[in-house]
């Protein structure tokens, strides 16, 4: 088994579990740690963990990044943001990114976002690869590889259930969360939901061979049945306080495929919805299938045990990206993608959220 030459991009909440899977997967050497705080820069890699020094210094420059000859970028960029990808992309470094959902299925992402993106692959050789659980491999690729067993698929749904209320504030705005109306939200805006989804849906859709017709938004909410508090802010009786919401894939005119999403602030909230945390399949069919997916860490102290899946899906998929061929790909044109490391020894790191995040702060550009 060869080894790949891996640089990080951030240090944040999925760029240090990126980090410590790099450093703990045996076919990965890390070359290059991106930060943007010059507080950060200089320290060593292992540092930011709590482990051993691993000779890699954290670094401001991304010309020191390009300098380091990686084989492979993972990006764990602010959402919605390519910033920087078409220079690594057009070096000849392969990337593997969350800057943005629609690249999940490429081919229906706006040409604005695709076509320089593409351009530089072509430029460089190499190859781009969305990674992440939600949009990713829990909204995309479970449900396909759960449908290799059906005979026949009457509505297939991925799902998420989440508790939102351990949750940085500017997350808790993206659906109006402790107010009393949903408009303005990021999410409940036309198009808002459809926009960070459709690309699973489009991957599902096009990994069953179908064509669909049409895609409608959904989404309900409910209130505070009294006063309560969160740790980011308070919640006023009778404001938004759990919601319900997705995508509808309409096929032939009717509803074949769903994304759905459920988010409460308190568990006996709304409990008509689906209620178990984390990821997972229905199907109704021939057979029915019922797929969850629960998540928890080890040490028991994460409270965002997803965002440790979501780096591994990126730090995994490293060999197969590898490999690929250039260009923007998606799940549907990469081996199976699985992990390396078996046996040994968890190791708990140092790491936490930071203050900024534990504030609610908006990340601003680049910033990690």
């Amino acid at each position: 088994m060869g080894t790949h030459r891996v640089a990080v991009w951030g240090t944040g909440d999925v760029g240090h579990f990126v980090l410590r899977g790099v450093l703990q997967r045996p076919d990965l050497d890390l070359v290059g740690l991106r930060v943007w705080n010059p507080e950060k820069a200089g320290r060593d890699a292992g540092d930011f963990l709590g482990w051993d020094v691993t000779g890699v210094a954290a670094t401001t420059s991304t010309a020191e990044i390009l300098a380091a000859r990686p084989d492979v970028l993972i990006h764990c960029g602010p959402s919605r943001n390519v910033e920087g990808l078409p220079e690594f992309l057009a070096a000849g470094v392969n990337v593997v990114t969350l800057g943005s959902a629609r690249l999940a299925h490429p081919a229906s992402a706006p040409a604005e976002l695709r076509d320089p993106l593409a351009a530089a692959c072509a430029a460089g050789g190499s190859t781009l690869f969305y990674g992440g659980i939600d949009p990713g491999f829990a909204a995309h690729t479970l449900p396909v590889t759960l449908s290799a067993i059906c005979e026949r698929i009457d509505l297939l749904t991925s799902y998420e259930v989440r508790d939102y209320d351990p949750l940085p504030l500017h997350q808790l705005d993206y659906f109006n969360f402790g107010r009393e109306t949903t408009d303005g939200a990021r999410f409940f805006t036309p198009g808002g939901i459809r926009g960070t989804w459709e690309s699973p849906l489009r991957l599902i859709a096009e990994a069953l061979g179908q064509e669909l017709d049409d895609i409608v938004e959904f989404h309900e909410t409910a209130p505070a049945p009294e006063d309560f508090e969160v740790p980011a802010m308070p919640i006023p009786k009778g404001s938004i306080a759990a919601v319900r919401f997705g995508l509808r894939g309409i096929i032939d005119g009717v509803e074949r495929i769903r994304i759905e999403h459920v988010n409460r602030l308190r568990r006996d909230l709304a409990p008509e919805w689906m209620v178990r945390q984390g990821y997972g399949v229905h199907v109704e069919g021939s057979p029915r299938y019922h797929l969850h997916l629960d998540l928890e860490d080890p040490d028991g102290v994460q409270p965002r045990p997803a965002l440790w899946g979501t780096a591994m899906y990126m730090v995994n998929a490293v060999p197969a990206v590898v490999a690929a061929a250039p260009g923007l790909v998606t799940v549907l044109d990469l081996p199976i993608i699985r992990g390396a490391t078996v046996g040994g020894e968890h190791r708990p790191a140092a790491w936490g959220l930071s203050e900024r995040i534990r504030r609610g702060e908006t990340r601003t550009t680049g910033a990690h």
